[in-house]
Protein backbone atom coordinates (compact mmCIF):
# COMPACT_ATOMS: atom_id res chain seq x y z
CA UNK A 1 0.00 0.00 0.00
CA UNK A 2 1.44 3.34 -0.98
CA UNK A 3 0.09 6.67 0.10
CA UNK A 4 -0.96 9.17 -2.53
CA UNK A 5 1.72 11.89 -2.40
CA UNK A 6 -0.89 14.60 -2.94
CA UNK A 7 -2.53 13.65 0.38
CA UNK A 8 -1.41 15.53 3.47
CA UNK A 9 -2.54 13.36 6.33
CA UNK A 10 -2.98 13.70 10.06
CA UNK A 11 -3.13 10.31 11.76
CA UNK A 12 -4.78 10.43 15.20
CA UNK A 13 -4.94 7.76 17.90
CA UNK A 14 -8.63 7.34 18.75
CA UNK A 15 -8.08 4.51 21.26
CA UNK A 16 -9.77 6.05 24.30
CA UNK A 17 -12.80 7.57 22.57
CA UNK A 18 -13.16 4.54 20.28
CA UNK A 19 -13.26 2.13 23.23
CA UNK A 20 -15.82 4.35 25.00
CA UNK A 21 -17.89 4.30 21.79
CA UNK A 22 -17.53 0.50 21.39
CA UNK A 23 -18.70 0.01 24.98
CA UNK A 24 -21.42 2.68 24.67
CA UNK A 25 -19.90 4.19 27.82
CA UNK A 26 -21.73 7.52 27.83
CA UNK A 27 -20.37 8.32 31.30
CA UNK A 28 -16.83 8.46 29.88
CA UNK A 29 -15.86 12.08 29.12
CA UNK A 30 -14.15 10.83 25.93
CA UNK A 31 -17.30 9.15 24.60
CA UNK A 32 -18.25 10.24 21.08
CA UNK A 33 -21.45 9.18 19.28
CA UNK A 34 -19.63 7.87 16.19
CA UNK A 35 -16.21 6.82 14.89
CA UNK A 36 -16.34 9.96 12.75
CA UNK A 37 -16.62 12.10 15.89
CA UNK A 38 -13.81 10.10 17.56
CA UNK A 39 -11.62 11.03 14.59
CA UNK A 40 -12.44 14.69 13.97
CA UNK A 41 -12.87 16.14 17.46
CA UNK A 42 -10.67 17.84 19.98
CA UNK A 43 -7.06 17.51 18.88
CA UNK A 44 -4.08 19.58 19.97
CA UNK A 45 -2.56 20.03 16.55
CA UNK A 46 -0.25 22.58 15.01
CA UNK A 47 -2.54 25.18 13.39
CA UNK A 48 -0.49 25.51 10.19
CA UNK A 49 -0.36 21.76 9.67
CA UNK A 50 -4.07 21.43 10.43
CA UNK A 51 -4.86 23.99 7.72
CA UNK A 52 -2.70 22.20 5.15
CA UNK A 53 -4.08 18.70 5.80
CA UNK A 54 -6.29 16.99 3.25
CA UNK A 55 -7.27 14.02 5.44
CA UNK A 56 -7.61 13.13 9.10
CA UNK A 57 -7.41 9.43 9.81
CA UNK A 58 -8.48 7.72 13.03
CA UNK A 59 -6.39 4.75 14.17
CA UNK A 60 -7.07 2.14 16.85
CA UNK A 61 -4.11 0.01 17.95
CA UNK A 62 -2.27 1.09 14.81
CA UNK A 63 -5.06 0.11 12.41
CA UNK A 64 -7.00 2.70 10.39
CA UNK A 65 -10.67 2.68 11.44
CA UNK A 66 -11.86 5.97 9.89
CA UNK A 67 -10.80 8.12 6.94
CA UNK A 68 -12.17 11.66 6.63
CA UNK A 69 -11.43 13.93 3.70
CA UNK A 70 -11.28 17.42 5.17
CA UNK A 71 -13.72 19.80 3.46
CA UNK A 72 -13.47 22.92 5.64
CA UNK A 73 -10.76 24.70 7.55
CA UNK A 74 -10.54 23.23 11.02
CA UNK A 75 -11.95 25.37 13.77
CA UNK A 76 -10.65 25.89 17.26
CA UNK A 77 -13.04 24.76 19.97
CA UNK A 78 -13.76 27.54 22.41
CA UNK A 79 -16.24 25.82 24.71
CA UNK A 80 -15.79 22.09 25.39
CA UNK A 81 -12.00 21.80 24.97
CA UNK A 82 -10.67 25.34 24.43
CA UNK A 83 -7.80 25.53 21.99
CA UNK A 84 -8.29 22.09 20.47
CA UNK A 85 -9.02 21.54 16.79
CA UNK A 86 -12.27 20.23 15.36
CA UNK A 87 -12.31 19.03 11.75
CA UNK A 88 -15.17 18.69 9.27
CA UNK A 89 -15.25 16.46 6.27
CA UNK A 90 -16.62 13.54 4.34
CA UNK A 91 -16.19 9.98 5.50
CA UNK A 92 -14.46 7.75 2.96
CA UNK A 93 -15.43 4.18 3.95
CA UNK A 94 -14.05 2.81 0.66
CA UNK A 95 -10.68 4.54 1.05
CA UNK A 96 -7.66 2.34 0.32
CA UNK A 97 -6.34 3.51 3.71
CA UNK A 98 -9.10 1.66 5.63
CA UNK A 99 -7.59 -1.22 7.58
CA UNK A 100 -4.03 -0.02 6.95
CA UNK A 101 -1.53 -0.86 9.69
CA UNK A 102 0.32 2.43 10.18
CA UNK A 103 3.35 0.55 11.53
CA UNK A 104 4.10 0.02 7.83
CA UNK A 105 4.53 3.80 7.49
CA UNK A 106 6.04 4.88 10.81
CA UNK A 107 8.97 3.16 12.50
CA UNK A 108 7.23 3.26 15.85
CA UNK A 109 3.82 4.11 17.19
CA UNK A 110 4.93 4.17 20.81
CA UNK A 111 3.27 7.11 22.58
CA UNK A 112 1.30 7.78 19.38
CA UNK A 113 -1.24 10.54 19.72
CA UNK A 114 -0.85 12.46 16.46
CA UNK A 115 1.41 11.76 13.49
CA UNK A 116 1.77 13.77 10.32
CA UNK A 117 2.42 12.41 6.85
CA UNK A 118 3.53 14.67 3.99
CA UNK A 119 2.98 17.82 6.09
Amino acid sequence: MTIDNTHRIIFVNIKNSYEAWLNNDRSNPLYRPSVYDCTVKYWQINYEKANKATHIIGCYKGIVKEVVKITEQPRIDTEVYPGRMVFSGIEEPDSPYMGLDIRNIFNSIANFRVRYYNL
